[in-house]
């Protein structure tokens, strides 16, 4: 399902470097049956390409057309427009992926949720999407994980202003600030190709970093180091995540719709890479 090929890591940080935390490797999935200063860089290498993960899904073990089993349509107040689907038309590797078609308006959302929780501490995820139509400048988010330690609420990555950020649901603060040179530090996602995306939430210390093809992405990280235009707003607040769920798909807070494709999604303890 996964082909595995050697991918070379970069960090384009060009602060002062410093020693990753030690991974938790009691964290990552569990299976069930249930439904300014200077900003120093947080470094996660996955030598030699692609590591295995702890859980690995192509969605080739899907036979319907709406997911099932593994994964399943979990919308949140509300449901519109928006729809999942297994789509057998498009694909990263195999015959199978992900499809979302996501609406306009909150509604419109639609997520799919793994049948497989995240316990534990530190979690690292992996996952190849593609897309029809450029971000839009209204936020939207593609990934969204509950929070137990802000009240039940998301962690979010999604999109603003044209390029990835995080967004914190419990007082809306976002990686980075939406200032034109916080905005400026991060990435656009391609459309009609496929893109690698990895990042990595450690619970015990806070900090979160973001790679898009095996890059990583300056205006993503939070290292525990208040920056201007990056993490400063963030770090207002001491924050750290009980992260208990994964989903994937399409959430547009204002003008913005878009088809979009999952395909070979891992989660991890260590970093997987692309």
């Amino acid at each position: 399902m996964q082909r595995i090929r050697p991918t070379a890591h970069h960090s384009t940080r060009h602060h002062a470097a410093h020693h990753d935390p030690t991974p938790d490797h009691s964290a990552g999935y569990h299976h069930h049956d249930h439904d300014g200063p200077a900003h120093h860089a947080v470094h996660h290498h996955a030598p030699g390409g692609v590591r295995p993960a702890d859980h690995l899904d192509g969605f080739e073990a899907q036979t319907g057309g709406t997911p099932a089993g593994a994964w399943n349509v979990s919308n949140r107040d509300c449901s519109g427009t928006g729809s999942a689907s297994i789509d057998t038309s498009v694909a990263r590797t195999g015959s199978r992926s992900l499809r979302i078609n996501g609406g306009e308006g909150y509604c419109n959302h639609v997520f799919v949720k793994s049948s497989t929780a995240l316990t534990g501490t530190i979690w690292y995820a992996r996952f190849y999407i593609r897309h029809a139509t450029a971000l839009p400048a209204a936020h939207i988010t593609l990934v969204a994980m509950r929070d137990t330690n802000d009240g039940g609420r998301d962690l979010r990555m999604g999109g603003q202003n044209t390029k990835l950020q995080w967004n914190r649901e419990g007082d809306d603060q976002t990686l980075p600030v939406q200032s034109p040179a916080g905005v400026a530090l991060s990435v656009a996602l391609p459309t009609n190709v496929w893109s690698c995306v990895e990042f990595m939430v450690n619970g015990a210390n806070g900090q979160m970093q973001t790679w898009v093809g095996g890059t990583d992405v300056p205006g993503l990280r939070e290292d525990g180091v208040p920056t201007q235009d990056i993490d400063q707003q963030w770090l207002n607040r001491t924050y750290r995540p009980a992260l208990t769920d994964f989903r994937l798909g399409w959430e547009s807070y204002g003008v913005g719709l878009d088809t979009v494709w999952y395909d070979d999604v891992a989660v991890s303890t260590t970093r997987i890479g692309c």
